[in-house]
């Protein structure tokens, strides 16, 4: 990582000698949490909870993140790779369903290297959810290492995505990494099980997750759209999120002016904003996840202090 040119904002920092890019880290993994996490999709998370481990640092950063504490401060530890290691099978001894990397786009050199290593000895999937601002080359690092691709695709427009994550070509970014994450792991695939109390865990697959933002519904049925006729609605399942907080927006307001730009964030999404989007999922043939109402709420972010 001595020139970095992981993702796409192809930044050549070198982080090897604490030159940081935009990602806001050095080359060392910087962790900020491991745990069970149950909150995540069911066939993600099953009974026990995906084995998930928090990366430290984002290439999006985006203005409304929940994990701001991580993507956009420093807090997190620095940890070697036997650390991790460590950490990946004290996860698996703890039941988890599977190994989850979140934000991992700027370790993507070490973890294809931690993984060639590791995977052999893993009886679950790996998961990489990450915010699907990812360059082809760097996915391809991780054919035959990664089973469940777990991306956001945030935009449509390229306005929105310069706006909220300084990403003006996000769209057409993520639209490449989610045909190369559905290249290299193909149609959803679940286990098998005889008992009616487990819940059938993804062994491949990719899961889109899409957040609608309020004030911004139309972006999000853009999405659906260009997802169903670019990919195809049965090559992946959908994650159609409600959760938006407007914390971000109530903590710049105590700090000071907000910038106007942000205005449309100021609230919670409406039940016709949401309802109107799943409609649209719904006709166009996706199979996945809708969320409720109560997940709009602070509660389900882990707490990184």
């Amino acid at each position: 990582m001595s020139a970095c040119f992981l993702c796409p904002r192809n930044c050549g920092a070198d982080r090897e000698n604490g030159i940081l890019g935009f990602c806001g880290v050095g080359s060392g993994f910087k962790v900020a949490k491991t745990m069970l996490h149950k909150w995540e999709e069911p066939c993600i998370s099953g009974n026990v909870g995906a084995g998930t481990i928090f990366f430290s640092g984002c290439n999006l950063r985006c203005v409304y993140c929940q994990n701001c504490d991580i993507s956009h401060g420093s807090i997190g530890k620095e940890i070697s790779d036997t650390e991790l290691e460590r950490e990946i099978f004290h996860l698996l001894d703890s039941g988890a369903e599977c190994i989850e990397f979140v934000t991992p786009t700027h370790y993507t050199s070490r973890l294809a290297h931690l993984l060639e290593r590791i995977k052999p000895k893993i009886n679950v999937p790996i998961v990489w959810n990450s915010g699907g601002y990812e360059s082809v080359e760097g996915l391809r690092l991780l054919e035959g290492l990664v089973d469940v691709y777990l991306p956001d695709f945030k935009y449509y427009s390229c306005e929105l995505s310069q706006k909220y994550s300084a990403a003006s070509n996000y769209r057409e970014i993520a639209l490449l990494a989610v045909k190369e994450m559905v290249r290299q792991v193909g149609k959803p695939e679940y286990s098998s099980s005889n008992s009616p109390l487990d819940k059938n865990i993804l062994q491949k697959g990719v899961i889109v997750r899409h957040l609608v933002l309020p004030s911004h519904r139309q972006d999000s049925i853009d999405v659906l759209r260009l997802l169903s006729s670019e990919i195809g609605s049965d090559s992946m399942l959908l994650s159609l999120m409600s959760q938006y907080t407007p914390d971000f927006y109530e903590n710049l307001a105590k700090s000071g002016e907000v910038p106007h730009i942000y205005s449309p964030l100021y609230r919670k999404l409406t039940t016709f904003e949401y309802n109107s989007v799943t409609q649209e999922a719904i006709k166009l043939g996706f199979n996945g996840f809708f969320q409720s109402k109560g997940s709009a709420s602070s509660d389900y972010t882990p707490n990184f202090r």
